[in-house]
């Protein structure tokens, strides 16, 4: 089973990933930020690497859980995500004011400084995890190696495949975020609504 926890800077991804590598063993975690990413091909190109580690682990039966500012458009248009055993994504999310705060309080990154490019991005994934036709071309590519967006960028709102869940994470403490990521994670461990065997992709 292949987890996916993504969200906008500052929403709490790291510090989850943290938690979870200490407490379920069956489970690999993995942060995206292990991996320098500059652009948007290299998102790309690093997912379709993450989605192959996870293959690997697959075959030793382990699931794999990848904290990324990728959503769950990208991950299921990379070649391979189709021989995953399974596939679910949730959006750690917050508030607008929590964002910036959090982003202000840890130290200023030059890379990922707190404007209304990081506020529009945490946007747009919540209305990505609500409609799966929402402005797709913020993250349709065509013709880019190792990808197929066609898969899913037809489907219809409310579509069942369509896995998605959100935790807002702006009134919780860390314990209570981590809990219901755990829920989350055992609750899809059974439901695997995009799984291989019901060829999702078709």
């Amino acid at each position: 089973m292949f987890y996916l926890l993504s969200g906008a800077a500052a929403s709490g991804k790291s510090s989850y990933i943290k938690m979870l590598k200490n407490s379920l063993p069956n489970l690999q975690c993995h942060d995206a930020d292990e991996k320098v990413t500059k652009t948007r091909e290299d998102r790309l190109n690093q997912l379709n690497e993450w989605v192959e580690l996870a293959l690997e682990h697959q075959a030793n039966n382990l699931d794999f859980l990848l904290a990324s500012h990728s959503p769950l458009g990208e991950l299921l248009a990379c070649n391979k995500s189709s021989e995953l055993e399974g596939i679910s994504a949730c959006l750690i999310d917050c508030h607008d004011h929590n964002r910036i705060s959090r982003m202000r309080s840890r130290g200023i990154d030059p890379d990922w400084p707190p404007t209304q490019d990081v506020l529009s991005w945490a946007s747009w994934h919540r209305m990505h995890v609500w409609d799966s036709t929402w402005q797709q071309h913020v993250v349709l590519v065509e013709n880019f190696s190792g990808f197929d967006f066609k898969r899913w960028d037809s489907w219809k709102k409310d579509d069942k495949r369509w896995n998605n869940r959100i935790i807002d994470t702006t009134n919780l403490t860390t314990k209570e975020g981590y809990n219901q990521i755990c829920s989350w994670i055992n609750k899809e461990k059974e439901n695997r609504v995009l799984s291989k065997d019901n060829n999702w992709w078709v």
